[in-house]
């Protein structure tokens, strides 16, 4: 059981392509007093009840296709009806979800979590480059980005070509390449009566705890949160 106040940390899933050990525990950190870590989904349905706000940045999904032959026996994951109907429960009766980078790849066969975040990968579609320097650009006023100024840096993936809502605020865009169109890679929205932030941002330890990257996860957990700003 959750308690009041609380916010709910799940990293975890496939390991092939991330450290989510590591970022679970940078999470935490950053999340600020009241955070707990949770490794599956599962375990964050059950520390729910009371919380103020769900963190994820996880790759759980079915793990279509050749290239992940080596893992799906042991990670592929599609989310039972209990885990769909407690998450999207959570939200729309006024809980925060503050999903950053692989969690909008998760739940590949459940439409609904797309409409919980506000966007979607589009398998065929959606790509991102190696790991490397962005320059991410601050388009809105909001407290999410409150403080970075007009454009923050740091050691990332810029995901593009994603399904994103039009109903969903753009706070800040990046480019793929210098030739790539601007990529809404952190938004926030309403569902419901919860409040939802998306960032694209969150592939290793090191970026979340980039001290633009760890403000901005704060104030987002914040906002979700419905508390004031430290």
């Amino acid at each position: 059981m959750g308690r009041p106040g609380q916010i709910v940390v799940l990293a975890g899933g496939s390991p092939h392509a991330h450290d989510f050990a590591g970022i679970g525990r940078a999470l935490v950190e950053v999340a600020g007093a009241g955070a707990v870590l949770v490794t599956s989904p599962d375990g964050a349905v059950a520390a729910l009840d009371g919380a103020d706000v769900l963190v994820v940045d996880g790759l759980w999904w079915r793990m279509l296709g050749d290239a992940y032959d080596r893992w799906r026996p042991g990670h592929a994951y599609s989310p039972p009806a209990s885990v769909r109907s407690a998450l999207a429960s959570f939200v729309a009766g006024g809980g925060g979800l503050v999903a950053l980078h692989t969690t909008v790849i998760c739940f590949d066969d459940w439409p609904g979590w797309g409409s919980l975040l506000g966007g979607a990968w589009r398998w065929g579609v959606s790509s991102h480059p190696p790991l490397g320097p962005v320059a991410a650009r601050v388009v809105a006023s909001h407290p999410v980005v409150d403080g970075l100024g007009p454009e923050f840096r740091l050691v990332d993936e810029v995901y593009g070509g994603l399904d994103v809502s039009p109903a969903v605020e753009v706070l800040a865009v990046a480019r793929r390449s210098l030739d790539d169109a601007d990529q809404p890679v952190v938004w926030a929205h309403r569902h419901g009566d919860g409040r939802v932030v998306f960032s694209g941002f969150g592939h290793d330890a090191a970026s979340i705890l980039d001290p633009a990257n760890a403000r901005l996860i704060a104030q987002a957990v914040a906002w979700a949160a419905r508390r004031p700003s430290t």
